[in-house]
Protein backbone atom coordinates (compact mmCIF):
# COMPACT_ATOMS: atom_id res chain seq x y z
CA UNK A 1 0.00 0.00 0.00
CA UNK A 2 1.32 3.56 -0.84
CA UNK A 3 1.90 5.97 2.08
CA UNK A 4 -0.25 9.31 2.03
CA UNK A 5 2.82 11.42 1.51
CA UNK A 6 3.95 9.67 -1.67
CA UNK A 7 0.35 9.51 -2.96
CA UNK A 8 0.19 13.27 -2.28
CA UNK A 9 3.75 13.69 -3.85
CA UNK A 10 2.39 12.08 -6.87
CA UNK A 11 -0.66 14.16 -7.43
CA UNK A 12 0.27 16.97 -10.05
CA UNK A 13 -1.07 20.91 -7.98
CA UNK A 14 -4.61 20.34 -9.10
CA UNK A 15 -6.26 16.86 -8.86
CA UNK A 16 -9.57 14.87 -8.94
CA UNK A 17 -10.15 12.72 -6.34
CA UNK A 18 -10.76 10.05 -8.72
CA UNK A 19 -6.41 10.50 -8.88
CA UNK A 20 -6.10 10.51 -5.45
CA UNK A 21 -8.15 7.43 -4.98
CA UNK A 22 -6.17 5.48 -7.44
CA UNK A 23 -2.90 6.63 -6.11
CA UNK A 24 -3.60 5.22 -2.42
CA UNK A 25 -4.38 1.60 -4.28
CA UNK A 26 -8.22 2.27 -4.97
CA UNK A 27 -9.48 2.45 -1.62
CA UNK A 28 -12.53 4.80 -1.69
CA UNK A 29 -13.54 5.66 1.68
CA UNK A 30 -10.34 5.80 3.05
CA UNK A 31 -9.41 8.16 0.47
CA UNK A 32 -12.17 10.44 1.33
CA UNK A 33 -10.91 10.37 5.17
CA UNK A 34 -7.49 11.04 4.05
CA UNK A 35 -8.42 13.88 1.85
CA UNK A 36 -10.63 15.30 4.73
CA UNK A 37 -7.78 15.30 7.32
CA UNK A 38 -5.13 16.65 4.60
CA UNK A 39 -7.38 19.71 4.38
CA UNK A 40 -7.62 20.19 7.80
CA UNK A 41 -3.89 19.80 7.94
CA UNK A 42 -3.49 22.92 5.28
CA UNK A 43 -2.10 20.64 2.94
CA UNK A 44 -4.82 20.31 0.20
CA UNK A 45 -7.81 22.79 -0.12
CA UNK A 46 -11.05 21.67 -1.66
CA UNK A 47 -11.41 24.15 -4.87
CA UNK A 48 -14.35 22.76 -6.83
CA UNK A 49 -16.40 19.41 -6.42
CA UNK A 50 -14.26 16.44 -6.47
CA UNK A 51 -11.65 18.97 -7.35
CA UNK A 52 -8.81 19.51 -5.06
CA UNK A 53 -5.49 21.60 -5.20
CA UNK A 54 -2.06 21.48 -2.75
CA UNK A 55 -1.95 24.63 -0.84
CA UNK A 56 -0.65 27.30 -2.37
CA UNK A 57 -1.47 26.96 -5.75
CA UNK A 58 -2.23 29.56 -7.92
CA UNK A 59 -5.53 30.29 -9.61
CA UNK A 60 -4.21 30.10 -13.09
CA UNK A 61 -2.76 26.91 -12.11
CA UNK A 62 -5.90 25.66 -10.50
CA UNK A 63 -7.91 26.89 -13.86
CA UNK A 64 -5.09 25.68 -15.95
CA UNK A 65 -5.41 21.78 -14.23
CA UNK A 66 -9.18 22.09 -14.34
CA UNK A 67 -9.86 23.03 -17.76
CA UNK A 68 -7.25 20.99 -19.56
CA UNK A 69 -6.09 20.92 -22.31
CA UNK A 70 -6.24 24.36 -22.88
CA UNK A 71 -3.78 27.62 -22.22
CA UNK A 72 -4.09 30.96 -20.35
CA UNK A 73 -4.64 34.04 -22.80
CA UNK A 74 -5.89 37.35 -23.22
CA UNK A 75 -5.65 39.56 -20.09
CA UNK A 76 -4.62 37.28 -18.09
CA UNK A 77 -1.65 36.18 -19.70
CA UNK A 78 -0.56 39.62 -20.47
CA UNK A 79 -0.65 40.29 -17.10
CA UNK A 80 1.58 36.86 -16.09
CA UNK A 81 3.72 38.12 -18.62
CA UNK A 82 4.01 41.84 -16.92
CA UNK A 83 2.64 43.51 -20.14
CA UNK A 84 0.02 45.64 -18.30
CA UNK A 85 -0.72 46.86 -14.55
CA UNK A 86 -4.16 46.15 -14.44
CA UNK A 87 -5.58 42.93 -13.01
CA UNK A 88 -7.66 40.85 -14.67
CA UNK A 89 -11.32 39.94 -13.38
CA UNK A 90 -10.77 36.12 -14.38
CA UNK A 91 -8.54 33.65 -15.47
CA UNK A 92 -9.17 33.72 -18.71
CA UNK A 93 -8.25 30.59 -21.24
CA UNK A 94 -8.36 29.45 -24.88
CA UNK A 95 -9.79 26.05 -25.04
CA UNK A 96 -10.62 23.61 -28.24
CA UNK A 97 -14.39 22.58 -26.84
CA UNK A 98 -17.43 23.67 -26.13
CA UNK A 99 -16.18 27.46 -24.15
CA UNK A 100 -17.85 27.34 -20.61
CA UNK A 101 -17.64 29.77 -17.30
CA UNK A 102 -17.22 28.52 -13.77
CA UNK A 103 -15.83 29.26 -10.55
CA UNK A 104 -13.67 27.88 -8.00
CA UNK A 105 -12.29 28.58 -4.51
CA UNK A 106 -9.67 31.39 -4.92
CA UNK A 107 -11.52 32.75 -8.39
CA UNK A 108 -13.22 32.58 -11.43
CA UNK A 109 -12.62 31.39 -14.46
CA UNK A 110 -13.71 32.17 -18.43
CA UNK A 111 -12.81 29.65 -21.68
CA UNK A 112 -12.77 30.74 -25.01
CA UNK A 113 -13.42 28.41 -27.78
CA UNK A 114 -11.09 28.24 -30.74
CA UNK A 115 -10.34 25.75 -33.82
CA UNK A 116 -7.81 23.43 -32.99
CA UNK A 117 -5.88 25.23 -36.12
CA UNK A 118 -5.98 28.05 -33.99
CA UNK A 119 -4.89 26.22 -31.13
CA UNK A 120 -1.27 27.06 -30.55
CA UNK A 121 1.21 29.92 -29.53
CA UNK A 122 1.71 28.91 -26.43
CA UNK A 123 4.00 27.49 -24.30
CA UNK A 124 4.66 25.89 -20.63
CA UNK A 125 6.37 28.11 -17.91
CA UNK A 126 6.38 27.17 -13.85
CA UNK A 127 3.72 24.27 -15.16
CA UNK A 128 1.28 26.48 -16.40
CA UNK A 129 0.85 26.57 -20.20
CA UNK A 130 0.68 30.43 -21.12
CA UNK A 131 0.23 32.07 -24.83
CA UNK A 132 3.18 34.34 -26.49
CA UNK A 133 2.68 37.69 -25.66
CA UNK A 134 2.11 38.56 -29.03
CA UNK A 135 -0.49 34.99 -29.25
CA UNK A 136 -2.18 36.74 -26.76
CA UNK A 137 -2.89 39.94 -28.30
CA UNK A 138 -3.79 38.13 -30.89
CA UNK A 139 -6.17 36.77 -29.03
CA UNK A 140 -7.40 39.73 -27.56
CA UNK A 141 -8.07 41.13 -30.96
CA UNK A 142 -10.02 37.81 -32.01
CA UNK A 143 -12.57 38.09 -28.95
CA UNK A 144 -12.93 41.81 -28.53
CA UNK A 145 -15.05 41.76 -25.33
CA UNK A 146 -12.31 39.34 -23.51
CA UNK A 147 -9.93 42.14 -22.96
CA UNK A 148 -10.37 46.58 -22.30
CA UNK A 149 -9.12 48.42 -25.19
CA UNK A 150 -7.09 50.49 -22.81
CA UNK A 151 -5.08 47.36 -21.37
CA UNK A 152 -4.45 46.45 -24.90
CA UNK A 153 -2.82 49.76 -25.71
CA UNK A 154 -0.82 49.48 -22.78
CA UNK A 155 0.21 46.05 -23.55
CA UNK A 156 0.67 46.69 -27.69
CA UNK A 157 3.70 49.18 -26.83
CA UNK A 158 5.93 45.81 -25.17
CA UNK A 159 5.11 43.69 -28.21
CA UNK A 160 6.52 42.57 -31.92
CA UNK A 161 3.70 44.04 -33.36
CA UNK A 162 4.96 42.66 -36.80
CA UNK A 163 4.47 38.88 -34.89
CA UNK A 164 0.90 39.97 -33.69
CA UNK A 165 -0.32 40.80 -37.44
CA UNK A 166 0.97 37.83 -38.99
CA UNK A 167 -1.47 35.86 -36.46
CA UNK A 168 -4.70 38.18 -37.53
CA UNK A 169 -6.91 38.08 -39.93
CA UNK A 170 -8.99 41.04 -41.93
CA UNK A 171 -11.65 42.16 -38.89
CA UNK A 172 -8.66 41.46 -36.22
CA UNK A 173 -6.53 44.03 -38.39
CA UNK A 174 -8.91 46.78 -38.24
CA UNK A 175 -9.35 46.49 -34.55
CA UNK A 176 -5.61 46.54 -34.18
CA UNK A 177 -5.06 49.58 -36.33
CA UNK A 178 -7.91 51.68 -33.90
CA UNK A 179 -5.54 49.98 -30.34
CA UNK A 180 -2.22 51.21 -32.59
CA UNK A 181 -4.00 54.85 -33.36
CA UNK A 182 -5.28 55.34 -29.16
CA UNK A 183 -1.62 54.17 -28.51
CA UNK A 184 -0.26 56.88 -30.69
CA UNK A 185 -3.06 59.64 -29.04
CA UNK A 186 -1.41 58.41 -25.81
CA UNK A 187 1.94 59.04 -26.30
CA UNK A 188 1.19 62.11 -27.81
Amino acid sequence: MTSIDDALNKMKPVFRAKEFIAALGGKREYAYVVLNRLKQKGKIKNVKRWWWAKSGAAPEEIATGISYPCYLSFHSALHAHGLTTQFPRAVQLAVCRKARKYAFAGGEAREYRFEKKDFEGFEIREGIPIATPEKAIADCLRFPRACPQAVLTEALEKVNVWEVKKMCNKRMLKRLKEVESNAVARIA
